[in-house]
This record gives C-alpha cells, sequence and structure tokens, in this order.
C-alpha cells in the first residue's frame, strides 16, 4: 500500500547511533511509501585561522570517513529497495538541511536524536534548530526497541508499521 504525498525523504546522516536509527525508519516508511531517499550530509564550515594545507587534511579526512558511512547506509537502502540518492554539502549543518529540503524538493526530513533532553534546553540541538527553521516536517527518531534487526513487535507498536527486515548488519 503506497502511502499519498510522501514521495522523498531527506536523512542527515553522520557517524552516529542517532543517525543509524533515523536511516533504519526511513528505509522501512520509504517501502511503504514508495518514496526515495536522499542520504545527506553537511560538511561543518573550517575556521579561517586553520591554514589552507590543514583545511584541506580536514576536508580530506572527513571526506573519508563520510564515504565510508554512506557506503553503509546506501547497503541498506539497496538491500531494501528503495531508491536512494547521496548527497554531500558544505556549509552550517542546520542551514545545510534546511536548504537541501527545499533544493531536493523533499517532503519530509528524518532525523535521530541522541536524547540528551538537559543538555538540549541549555545549548540546544541540530535536531532543534532544523525543526524550528523547517517549512516541511521534521520527524525526529529517539529511542529504539531493544529487539534484534529493529524489526520485532515493539517496533510496531512504536512505529506503527513493520520496519524493513535484515537491516541490523546494514546499520
Amino acid at each position: 500500500m503506497k502511502l499519498p504525498g510522501f514521495k522523498t525523504f531527506l536523512v542527515p546522516v553522520n557517524d552516529s547511533e542517532a543517525s543509524r536509527r533515523a536511516k533504519r525508519y526511513a528505509i522501512a516508511l520509504a517501502k511503504q511509501c514508495g518514496a526515495k531517499v536522499i542520504l545527506f550530509h553537511a560538511h561543518g564550515l573550517i575556521s579561517g585561522r586553520i591554514s589552507p594545507d590543514g583545511r584541506e587534511k580536514i576536508v580530506r579526512k572527513n571526506l573519508e570517513s563520510m564515504g565510508k558511512v554512506f557506503a553503509i547506509f546506501a547497503e541498506g537502502c539497496r538491500e531494501a529497495g528503495i531508491e536512494f540518492e547521496i548527497v554531500g554539502e558544505y556549509g552550517a549543518p542546520a542551514d545545510a538541511i534546511v536548504k537541501a529540503s527545499h533544493d531536493y524538493d523533499c517532503d519530509m526530513i528524518i532525523m535521530g536524536t541522541k536524547g540528551q533532553a538537559a543538555a538540549r534546553k541549555v545549548l540546544g540541538s541540530l535536531t532543534d534548530t532544523v525543526s524550528k527553521q523547517s517549512s516541511v516536517p521534521v520527524v525526529v527518531i529517539g529511542e529504539e526497541c531493544e529487539c534484534s534487526n529493529s524489526c520485532g513487535s515493539s517496533c510496531l507498536q512504536k512505529w506503527r508499521f513493520v520496519p524493513a527486515p535484515n537491516l541490523q548488519h546494514a546499520c
């Protein structure tokens, strides 16, 4: 069954558990909706105080690290049989995420959160900033249940649909 109106999801990714949870949720929802997933990473701005050589090393290391993350996330999308695209941009992460959601005509942004409520109240968070600035819905994925593959009955109760099976090794 295809759900109306959802064609493209933007999933900001990095090498964190919160990002992996958001990816699993996005893959499962995209499979239900027949939607496309945009795996997105914003390469943060680098201080002008760092030498050009230093900046180049930072960028190279970041690209190498994200290449590995994108490869793992892309494999999960392939296994689930959903259409996906990998996008990397430079800029302040919140601004880049909101801009990408417009540039790629996304219907929803799906992000994970670390669940550190006290710190977010004082410092704010990327997820909070994006949700305040975005004109499209932002789905925030918190902690998952403890079932294997994130596809047990607890997930069905929490997410209201069955996540795509067999994604644990690709997470």
